[in-house]
């Protein structure tokens, strides 16, 4: 018989942890019998959710959002009917912040599990540290998806770390390897790609500032940015401000952007903060290239730099180090040889997962 597992979300808008979900959840469907219960039923992923999984809104109206939003006992009374539901034995809330609340908030006797996916130093993950405190020592493991992540987690809030696990995100590796030959992208220079939520974290304006320092000094080359996010309009009134367009292609939210990243030249991730950076684990998979800012996360999965270049975390160090690409084409080369030894992580991963449901 079939687990029954309970998992809390926000939205299923393109996003790395909202992608992971997903692909955990579809990787779940075999062993689980899941039902999904996200703040909002929206976003371009909901059509990835399998049929046998059941999706609820929590948000009903705005009177009532507010109520479940400012109001801890009506919070409390809403998250355990929908625990008391059904005969669940597991609860996963799969965001940080007010969603491991909702886990915490739930009385009957349940395994709980909450994930962190980002650095709580940089990121604030919406609530405050004495309730994050209470209600995460409420649970029976917080995962987070990076060795670093976990212990700024645990530092900052003085968390046992017996109480926390560290499990990376799961990729669904076959579906991007065949994604990626649905067409063919003629590049015709040296291509950069970027791929992900144009928000503050992801510092998409720092590429946009190495196109002007790059065509200032002459380059020949071309940066491709997919996504969408609050920050899109801000990047393209850069981008058209600077008379950039022909050198920065905002190519806008692609539901499948593995033709860009395979073949282009390197990827190329800006943000200023990260918890895991899944694109990387995907640009891995693709044997890509990649460049990348010092942060928590694609430093542990480019293995302090085996699989990638890893710059500084500053907004010069990113311009400087695509004109190094672009002045030395062969200098990283070697980078080709050590991606034909990746082979990624998964198989430990689902080991991880299962672990957690007792299978």
């Amino acid at each position: 018989m079939k687990k029954k597992l309970l998992i809390f979300g926000y939205t299923l808008t393109m996003g790395g942890a909202e992608k992971a979900l997903v692909d955990m959840i579809r990787y779940l469907v075999p062993y689980c019998d899941i039902d999904l219960y996200l703040l909002e039923k929206k976003g371009s992923l909901m059509s990835d959710i399998p049929k046998e999984v059941k999706v609820y809104q929590m948000k009903r109206n705005f009177f009532q959002y507010v109520l479940f939003r400012f109001i801890p006992l009506y919070r409390k009374r809403v998250i355990n009917k929908i625990a008391n539901s059904k005969d669940y034995k597991y609860v996963f809330g799969y965001m940080e912040g007010r969603c491991g609340t909702w886990v915490s908030d739930i009385k009957k006797n349940i395994k709980k599990y909450a994930w962190i996916h980002n650095d709580v130093f940089k990121f604030n993950i919406g609530i405050s540290d004495a309730e994050v405190k209470k209600s995460y020592n409420n649970l029976d493991k917080v995962i987070c998806v990076s060795k670093e992540s976990k212990e700024n987690f645990c530092q900052k809030y003085g968390i046992s770390r017996d109480k926390v696990l560290v499990i990376y995100n799961y990729i669904n590796e076959g579906e991007i390897l065949k994604k990626a030959e649905a067409f063919k992208v003629k590049n015709t220079k040296t291509t950069f790609v970027n791929v992900a939520k144009m928000r503050d974290q992801k510092r998409q304006d720092r590429l946009v500032m190495a196109a002007k320092y790059l065509k200032e000094k002459g380059y020949d080359f071309e940066i491709q940015l997919i996504g969408d996010g609050p920050n899109l309009e801000k990047i393209k009134d850069m981008v058209y401000n600077y008379k950039l367009g022909d050198v920065v292609k905002i190519l806008g939210l692609q539901t499948n952007p593995y033709p860009y990243i395979k073949w282009a030249d390197y990827f190329v991730l800006s943000s200023y903060m990260e918890g895991y950076g899944i694109v990387i684990k995907e640009a891995l998979l693709l044997k890509k290239k990649i460049i990348t800012t010092d942060v928590v996360g694609p430093r542990e999965i480019l293995e302090n730099g085996k699989y990638g270049i890893i710059i500084p975390n500053e907004d010069e160090a990113v311009s400087l180090a695509l004109e190094e690409v672009l002045k030395n084409p062969h200098k990283y080369d070697y980078l080709e040889e050590n991606l034909k030894e990746y082979k990624g992580d998964n198989e430990e991963i689902k080991e991880q997962i299962l672990e957690l449901l007792d299978l």
